[in-house]
């Protein structure tokens, strides 16, 4: 594995520690001495022994903002390297706050059963080892959509790198040991895992990005994966005359971890009439005057920011002080031209989880602001606004976001989501039995507005 020289580690680390001090978005959300913190990540940069290690740190300097729209990302040629990443051979999913095994390499099959949950990472209690072993590399503000990455941390390591991890099935406890191998040579054992119940009905698109079936009962069943996909809204709109005969929608943007908010928007249009307000966001405006005014207040020192909005402090005062901690913002909002082909009429239901993230929570916001839509499932991510992405010359980037994106109805939903009007969990029994309660709950609360 390369290595870089300690003149680009600072030189890079202390790019990230600017751009993130005058671009971040929400300083006002987090408790961070960003200068103590560059400091302490200084020595630790410095010492680590090749490129691998380097970004692992810088990882951790930059996720202590604990923002979902800010990050690092690893050159190519490390993620692509089986030294490093190295993956135990067996599959997880979160579930219930459990860790749950989907699928294990083939000289596992006997050994490790399907559903068992896992308990212990060398010896360990598996929810401590990922807060003190994981959590420091990846966004954890809000647990509840961290699961992915959190298994990714928890999986992938170091070529060789062993692992004895304790087990849980039908009340029993058992221990068995992995070794780290590269994740292309893995024989995967096929699980034979339910098959999801689906609701009988027509499919009349199946695209990566989109699918619409329309059930026996009239209802229409959209899912959309991403909002990466220009395509996306065309496709919706293509099967615009199919969509009008039906009684009822239900829009599926569980996993969606959003892409272009225009998308979004676009889809949104068909349950809207006219035009439409969206991404309702701040943006950061720093004006180094008022800065340089505020050095001189003392007062300003030990006033934290929810406690200057009960200040005296006169207009220019206020300024300044938001200034000094870059958090004065400009409020705007994009005015929406509906260029749908009409709208669609009838009761409609999203169905959202933990998954739904950046551009998704925006077709949330939108639904829920503009339409009587019910939503169904559990919090979205609560993570959403636009990233300012930068190269690095060592091959990897960073991303800090530069926008707070802020609910129209005046939810709070940094680090915790929209909340949705019925609340369903996945639970081990439903899954294990290919059962979609989400679903099933949004087809019967359809059928009974009909």
């Amino acid at each position: 594995m390369r290595t870089i020289s300690d003149e680009q580690k600072i030189y890079e680390l202390s790019k990230i520690w600017k751009d993130a001090e005058y671009n971040f978005a929400f300083w006002d959300r987090v408790s961070v001495d960003w200068d103590g913190e560059y400091k302490k990540a200084l020595p630790r940069v410095l010492a680590a022994s090749d490129v691998y290690e380097y970004y692992r740190e810088l990882a951790r300097f930059l996720n202590l903002l604990g923002d979902g729209h800010t990050g690092i990302s690893f050159p190519a040629d490390v993620r692509q390297s089986a030294e490093y990443y190295s993956m135990l051979p067996l599959y997880l999913v979160k579930i219930e706050e459990e860790y749950v095994v989907l699928s294990v390499a083939e000289e596992y099959k006997d050994a490790i059963p399907m559903f068992a949950v896992l308990k212990k990472y060398d010896g360990v209690d598996i929810r401590d080892h990922i807060r003190e072993k994981c959590y420091p590399y990846i966004w954890h503000a809000n647990e509840e959509a961290c699961g992915k990455a959190a298994v990714i941390e928890l999986l992938y390591g170091k070529n060789g790198s062993e692992a004895l991890l304790t087990f849980e099935k039908d009340g029993k406890l058992f221990d068995a040991g992995f070794r780290r191998t590269d994740a292309s040579r893995i024989k995967w054992y096929a699980s034979g895992l339910p098959v999801p119940q689906t609701i009988p009905g027509e499919m009349i698109l199946d695209e990566e990005s989109v699918r619409i079936r329309l059930t026996e009962n009239g209802i229409a069943m959209i899912t959309i994966t991403t909002f990466m996909d220009d395509s996306v809204p065309g496709k919706i709109y293509g099967k615009f005359d199919e969509l009008r005969g039906a009684k009822g929608y239900i829009i599926d943007v569980r996993g969606n971890e959003g892409g272009n908010s225009n998308n979004a928007d676009a889809v949104a249009a068909l349950f809207i009439s006219g035009q439409f307000e969206s991404c309702l966001a701040e943006t950061q405006i720093y004006e180094p005057t008022y800065k340089a005014w505020g050095l001189f207040r003392e007062d300003f020192k030990t006033v934290s920011p929810a406690d200057a909005e009960e200040m005296h402090w006169d207009e220019r005062s206020l300024k300044s002080y938001r200034m000094c901690r870059h958090i004065f913002f400009q409020r705007e909002s994009d005015n929406v031209q509906n260029n749908a082909p009409g709208k669609l009429e009838g009761p409609v239901a999203v169905l959202m989880n933990s998954d739904t993230g950046s551009a998704a929570e925006d077709f949330v916001d939108v639904m829920k602001m503009h339409t009587n839509a019910l939503f169904v499932g559990s919090n979205t991510a609560g993570t959403s606004g636009q990233p300012y992405i930068v190269p690095l010359e060592s091959g990897g980037s960073y991303r800090i976001c530069t926008r707070r994106c802020l609910a129209q109805n005046g939810e709070d939903i940094y680090n915790k989501g929209f909340s949705p009007d019925v609340r369903v969990a996945v639970t081990l029994s439903d899954f294990r039995k290919g059962c979609d309660r989400a679903m099933e709950t949004a087809v019967d609360l359809i059928i009974k507005q009909l």
